[in-house]
C-alpha cells in the first residue's frame, strides 16, 4: 500500500496558517517525495518510484525541481546486487533546525539538532523536579533561551521546539496528563506545555513521552534504522516500551500505549505512584534498584558499595551498582538480577503478545549493565515464553548516548515542520 494519501493528508493539516488552496498535482507529487526522502533518508530515485507507484520519469523531474528548490540533497551512491550504483537523496540537512528538550525527573538536556537529527548544540543541568513544576518549567524555558542563543544557529533557521517529559502526555494535545512520580501528580495534572512553550518562544512545539521519543531517535538515528517493526524498551527512573509497526509508532486508541512499567509484577508489592500495587517500576526500575541496595545497606548488608560511594549513600547511581556488581560485589548482583528476573517475566508476556523480531533496551540500566544483565534476561524469557516467540526475539542495546530523548523530539517536531518548510520553498 502507498503513503500518498496518508502522507498529504498530514501535510494538508500541517499547512501555514492563510494557506487555504489545495495542493495541485504538481505540489502534490512534490511532498510526496519530499516526506519520503525524509523519512528514508539516502533513498535512490527507483527506490522512490517502487515506494510512491510514481513512474520513473515523475520522480526524475519531481526529484529535480525539489533539488533546484534547494530542499534536497544528492548524497552518493548506493550499491546495489546488480553493480549498478544509483544516486542516493537525501533531505538537505541545514534547511532547518530545532529544538529538542528531555525533562527527566533528575536531568535536563537540551540539544539543537538539524533536519537529520545531528545535535550541533548539547546542554545538561538537573531538573530539580522534586523542588516543584514551576522551578521545573523556569529552567526548562532558561535551558531553551540558552541553546537559541548558544548554539551558533542563526534564529530564522531555528522552526520549533521538540520536549520529551517523563509523565504520561497527550501529544495530540501537547498536554502533560500526569506525573506518576512521589509529589508530583497534582502539580503537573493537565499542564497544557506545548502552548506554554508556543507562548513563550514564538515556535511550533511538539510535546510527547520521553521513550518515545527515545524510540524515535533509534529509528531514525540508531540500530533501529531500516527495521519495520521493532519494541523498544527504556528502564531508566520509570520504565516504558514503544512498538513500531511497518514504520509507524503505535500509539493506541487514546494515544496512550506503552505503559509497561504499569504493568503488575507482584499484586502484594509495594504501592506504585500511579495508586496500584507492585507495578514493573516498583521493582525494577532504576530508582527501585538504587533504593533495594539503600534499604539493604541500612539493613547492615555487607557491601563495596559504600566505598565506592565514598560514604556518601546520596551518591549511590546505576552506574555504581553496575560498577560494583562487575567486581563481584554480593548484595549489587542480587539486586540487579532480581530486576532482571521481573523485567524478563514482564517482557515474555509481551514476546507472547505481540511476537517482536527485535527488541532493543535504552536507558542508563542497559547503557552501563548490558554486559551482566543481557544473556540472564535472555534466559528468563525462554523460560516464560512460548519457544518459537522467545527463539526467534532478538535482544539488543541501544548505542545512542543519553541525549536521545532530546534528539527525538526534535526529529519530532521536525516532521510537523516539513509542510511549512515546503511552503516557504515555493
Amino acid at each position: 500500500m502507498f503513503r500518498t494519501e496518508a502522507v498529504l493528508a498530514d501535510a494538508q493539516d500541517q499547512r501555514p496558517k492563510g494557506v487555504q488552496k489545495a495542493y495541485g498535482k504538481s505540489a502534490r507529487n512534490e511532498l510526496l517525495l519530499l516526506h519520503e526522502i525524509y523519512e528514508q533518508t539516502d533513498v535512490s530515485r527507483i527506490e522512490l518510484a517502487k515506494r510512491t507507484g510514481l513512474s520513473a520519469a515523475c520522480v526524475g523531474g519531481v526529484v529535480n525541481r525539489l533539488l533546484k528548490k534547494g530542499l534536497i540533497v544528492e548524497t552518493g551512491e548506493n550499491s546495489t546486487a546488480m553493480g549498478r550504483r544509483p544516486v542516493s537523496l537525501s533531505v538537505r540537512n541545514d534547511l532547518a533546525y530545532f529544538v529538542g528538550v528531555d525533562l527527566g525527573s533528575y536531568l535536563l538536556r537540551v540539544v539543537v539538532a538539524d533536519m537529520l537529527g545531528r545535535a550541533v548544540f548539547k546542554h545538561e543541568t538537573l531538573s530539580k523536579v522534586s523542588e516543584g513544576r514551576q522551578g521545573t518549567l523556569h529552567r526548562v524555558f532558561e535551558a531553551v533561551e540558552k541553546a537559541l542563543s548558544g548554539c551558533g544557529i542563526a534564529k530564522g533557521l531555528i522552526k520549533g521546539i521538540g520536549m520529551a517529559h517523563s509523565g504520561v502526555v497527550d501529544s495530540e494535545s501537547g498536554t502533560i496528563l500526569s506525573f506518576p512520580r512521589p509529589g508530583q501528580m497534582l502539580q503537573w495534572r493537565n499542564v497544557p506545555l506545548r502552548h506554554m512553550l508556543e507562548e513563550a518562544f514564538g515556535l511550533p512545539a511538539a510535546i510527547d513521552d520521553s521513550t518515545r521519543a527515545m524510540a524515535i531517535a533509534e529509528k531514525y538515528r540508531g540500530i533501529a534504522v531500516g527495521l519495520p517493526d521493532f519494541l523498544y524498551v527504556s528502564i531508566s527512573m520509570g520504565i516504558g516500551a514503544v512498538l513500531f509497526i511497518d514504520g509507524k509508532l503505535y500509539r493506541g486508541s487514546a494515544g496512550l500505549a506503552g505503559e509497561f512499567g504499569h504493568m503488575t509484577a507482584n499484586g502484594n508489592g509495594p504501592l506504585c505512584s500511579c495508586g496500584n500495587y507492585g507495578c514493573l517500576e516498583t521493582v525494577a526500575s532504576c530508582v527501585a534498584i538504587i533504593e533495594a541496595v539503600r534499604s539493604a545497606l541500612a539493613r547492615g548488608v555487607d557491601s563495596r558499595i559504600p566505598e565506592l560511594a565514598k560514604g556518601d549513600l546520596d551518591h549511590i547511581s546505576i552506574e555504581l551498582i553496575v560498577q560494583a556488581a562487575k567486581e563481584n560485589d554480593g548484595l549489587a548482583f542480587r539486586v540487579l538480577h532480581e530486576a532482571t528476573a521481573h523485567i524478563g517475566i514482564a517482557l515474555a508476556d509481551v514476546v507472547n503478545l505481540l511476537n517482536p523480531r527485535e527488541v532493543i533496551f535504552g536507558g542508563p540500566l542497559f547503557r552501563h549493565g548490558a554486559p551482566l544483565l543481557l544473556d540472564s534476561l535472555e534466559r528468563i524469557i525462554k523460560q516464560h515464553a512460548l519457544e518459537k516467540s522467545a527463539n526467534g526475539v532478538r535482544l539488543k542495546v541501544s548505542t545512542l548516548g543519553s541525549e536521545a530523548a532530546a534528539v527525538g523530539a526534535a526529529r519530532l517536531v521536525s516532521q510537523r515542520s516539513l509542510a511549512s518548510l515546503y511552503e516557504g520553498s515555493r
